[in-house]
């Protein structure tokens, strides 16, 4: 529906602070719209990395913006400007935002209603069909792929690994679905990417790391391309370097995302990434700089090592 809007709306309200709420919000932001965006947890974008959030939305405030964190919503109702949402801030206060739409983006659910799962014996949750690492259902012989599958991500991308998996399986081949190379692809601007763990998980497993960070503004091509703003970060195993998670966010970063799933799918290692010579002027140079940047030599700004 936010899609096919007739009349750009001079305002919107954003309920979610996800990837499709933010997303949206910052197409009708760059298109004019006064966006207010309404969040019941302490943090927009839980997938990503922190640091990469902290650039993303201190640009989305630059385009005017505005963010309002553990502001759970409690009420939507119509109003002459179009709609009022009604919410509860931190403070325990009653707070409303007006606006002539208002976009829910807060999840989505299976759409598997009409398949009627529990007549075919389907093992589902609340409508999402529950399918082993071959995308197998608890019915021999009966796959599902996608969004509507349990425990999986709901992209385009992952779906269609779903589909060679089960087709494979389908065909008498042996196949096993793996999502540990799987990039997360956010089309805010500037445009965020992830792949591994980030920062906060490697801390909450009790993994012993190190952090290399490069920021896009040392990058020639970046500097064409949005100004340099932006950051690369790829955690790291601290014994071995081994490519544990990287994260992007800045010009051509889902498009960049696909070397660091390489480095994880193949065990790589900073050395690695650092002794392959990237083309230049691009802004794939930003990798090797930050694989570099955890060693502590890098080229292109003050080294470090963590």
């Amino acid at each position: 529906g936010a899609l096919s809007l007739e009349k750009l709306p001079k305002s919107m309200v954003v309920i979610g602070g996800g990837v499709i709420g933010l997303e949206l919000a910052c197409a009708y932001a760059a298109f004019g719209t006064k966006i207010t965006v309404v969040e019941a947890l302490d943090h927009m974008l839980p997938m990503l990395d922190g640091d990469l959030t902290k650039i993303g939305v201190a640009h989305m405030k630059k385009m005017g913006m505005a963010f309002n964190l553990e502001c759970p919503v409690q009420a939507v109702e119509a109003s002459p400007v179009g709609a009022k949402v009604t919410c509860r801030n931190k403070a325990g206060e009653t707070v409303s935002f007006e606006a002539e739409k208002v976009l829910v983006a807060i999840g989505r659910k299976a759409n598997t209603a009409s398949l009627n799962l529990e007549a075919a014996g389907l093992a589902n949750d609340r409508g999402r069909i529950i399918v082993n690492d071959k995308m197998e259902t608890s019915v021999p012989g009966v796959y599902a792929i996608g969004d509507c599958v349990k425990g999986y991500a709901q992209l385009a991308h992952t779906a269609s690994a779903m589909g060679e998996v089960a087709a494979e399986n389908i065909c008498g081949m042996e196949a096993h679905y793996d999502e540990s190379t799987n990039p997360t692809c956010v089309y805010i601007e500037p445009e965020a990417a992830s792949v591994g763990l980030t920062e906060e998980q490697a801390k909450a497993q009790g993994i012993d790391y190190m952090v290399g960070k490069f920021p896009m503004s040392a990058n020639g091509k970046a500097l064409i391309l949005n100004g340099g703003e932006g950051l690369v970060k790829i955690i790291a195993g601290r014994e071995y370097g081994e490519v544990l998670g990287m994260h992007i966010i800045g010009p051509r970063a889902t498009d960049l995302i696909c070397e660091g799933a390489l480095a994880i799918g193949s065990e790589l290692t900073l050395d690695e990434l650092a002794a392959t010579i990237h083309s230049h002027p691009t802004v794939t140079e930003t990798m090797r700089e930050c694989a570099l940047d955890a060693l502590g030599r890098a080229v292109h700004i003050p080294p470090r090592r963590k």
